[in-house]
């Protein structure tokens, strides 16, 4: 799909699952998306502090398609537990977690779904297995310079798996730490026609920055509800 006016989506069309997996399929290759819900005035949680309260019919069956076009679903640690993530059966879910402490995380085993990778410093995995206990998961060390997780480092330990599509699906202090380092290759983002409230911003204050993205694609519902595809543009200095 070109960009131009906005596609209306009816999600009650027998083909319209069909038509999203195609209109949303990635390139080929490696890539990294980022794919976030917002408010008109940037904010990415409702006032239950929650994503939840922001989505509706169209954004859950747009957020099970581009999870079924990525191997990893990349979150932190902080949305696990506040999101109450359940474990996705299309792809593999990574948590990233300064601390390896996942405690109040709500997580509950599920047949069919991969295991848990907790991408923590080496010195972690005790913390990552007393707070998930029996939910299956792996401990995948990423050392921690200067008492922090660097982006390039928690790319390379899921490339180091051939994991080759991920989707990150935040919150904001990962969706900005990806943004900085220049990782991201694209973003999903669900604007809903709403202003105001207490919610989380959709970046942090000291965010990543200025960078230029491109229009890919853009749907509407009949709710007024907004859903981009942004392309990060090209850097002459990088390449990317």
């Amino acid at each position: 799909m070109t960009p131009g006016p906005a596609v209306e989506l009816d999600t009650e069309h027998e083909g319209a699952r069909a038509r999203l997996l195609d209109w949303y399929a990635p390139g080929e290759g490696e890539s990294i998306r980022l794919n976030l819900v917002t408010t008109l005035d940037g904010r990415v949680t409702g006032d239950d502090g929650t994503s939840e309260s922001l989505t509706a019919g169209a954004d859950r069956m747009i957020l099970g398609v581009i999870r079924e076009h990525a191997d990893v679903l990349l979150v932190g640690a902080e949305s696990v537990r506040a999101e109450g993530y359940r474990l996705p059966k299309r792809a593999q879910l990574a948590v990233v977690s300064g601390s390896g402490d996942l405690t109040g995380h709500g997580l509950e085993p599920r047949e069919g779904a991969a295991p848990v990778l907790v991408l923590a410093p080496p010195a972690a995995a005790d913390a990552v297995s007393r707070s998930l206990g029996a939910v299956p998961h792996e401990h995948v060390a990423v050392s921690d310079r200067g008492g922090s997780l660097a982006a390039p480092d928690l790319l390379a330990a899921l490339r180091a798996r051939d994991v080759a599509r991920v989707v990150c699906e935040g919150g904001p202090s990962l969706a900005a730490l990806l943004l900085a380092a220049g990782l991201v290759d694209e973003l999903c983002l669900t604007t809903v026609p709403r202003l105001g409230g207490s919610g989380l911003r959709l970046l942090p204050d000291a965010g990543p920055a200025l960078s230029r993205w491109a229009p890919r694609q853009l749907l509407t519902d009949d709710e007024g509800v907004l859903y981009a595809r942004w392309a990060r543009r090209a850097d002459a200095a990088t390449g990317r």
